[in-house]
């Protein structure tokens, strides 16, 4: 198994275990568009989670960018390597048997 696949795994049974042992409902306060204020009474739990998804969305959301560029990356290395790949064929001599072959 990957390392990374088993390190989730204990991290979500850590996230697990905390959440059910911190059931008390919390109240969570925040500003909308208009900076009124909000509070909502809710179970600890549901704040864990939803901070727990969120960091991962936006982890996932990093490493797709960064894959995205260095697939970008990667494209513009391959077009420039084939343009060098022909320049260089342009100015290679023919070999001994190429030039024999095109006497004929």
């Amino acid at each position: 198994m990957p390392i990374k696949f088993i390190i989730f795994i204990i991290l979500s049974i850590v996230v697990a275990i905390f959440a059910v042992k911190n059931m008390d409902m919390v109240e969570v306060s925040f500003y909308d568009f208009s900076l009124n204020s909000h509070d909502f009474r809710v179970p600890l739990l549901i704040v864990i989670l939803v901070s727990l998804a969120f960091g991962f969305f936006l982890a996932w959301i990093d490493g797709w960018v960064a894959k995205m560029k260095l697939k970008s990356i990667i494209r513009r290395n391959n077009k420039m390597i084939e343009s060098l790949d022909e320049e260089l064929s342009k100015y290679k001599k023919p070999s001994l048997s190429e030039y024999t072959e095109s006497k004929k």
